[in-house]
């Protein structure tokens, strides 16, 4: 004890000085050291769910990103689904306007034939009248050089009605 009064310690002075500090510490831990942990503790957590956070939306990204994928799959799938039948289609209406156009053509054609046939009637009948016409003409002329006229007129009767039967 005696080298503890030689070195100038106070008995009382230094239990007074540990008494002080740990009321200080006390002090200290309970209004500043507590808090500034709890506010660490919080912004730790802060973090901790912000890095969960951040998993989470890139799990979902990363999910959403597949989805999407497979959904644009599909979607060309169905859309070359639709070509196809779209050219199928258009290919069963192009057979049906070309087999209409061709009924058309032989419609047109046989109608063309038709009128055709009834013209060239027509025309051998305008002949055969022109013709008959002519002979009975020159018939007639000739008739009037070698026949009287009471044969000539039997004459002209019989080829007149002759004519007539023929046309």
């Amino acid at each position: 004890m005696e080298l503890i009064h030689k070195l100038g310690i106070d008995w009382k002075l230094l239990i007074a000085q540990i008494v002080n500090f740990f009321i200080l510490l006390f002090v200290l831990y309970k209004f500043v050291y507590r808090p500034v942990l709890d506010m660490l503790d919080k912004r730790s957590k802060t973090i901790e769910k912000g890095i969960a956070d951040a998993k989470e939306s890139e799990q979902r990204l990363i999910h959403i990103e597949k989805m999407r994928e497979t959904r644009m799959a599909e979607t060309e799938k169905a859309i070359g689904k639709l070509l196809d039948q779209a050219k199928i289609d258009a290919e069963a209406m192009k057979k049906d306007i070309v087999a209409a156009a061709h009924a058309q053509s032989e419609d047109l054609l046989r109608r063309s034939r038709i009128q055709m046939e009834e013209e060239k009637q027509k025309m051998i009948q305008d002949v055969k009248r022109e013709v008959t016409a002519f002979i009975m003409l020159a018939t007639g002329k000739l008739l009037e050089r070698e026949f009287s006229s009471a044969d000539q007129k039997r004459l002209a009767d019989v080829i007149a009605s002759e004519a007539k039967q023929s046309l």
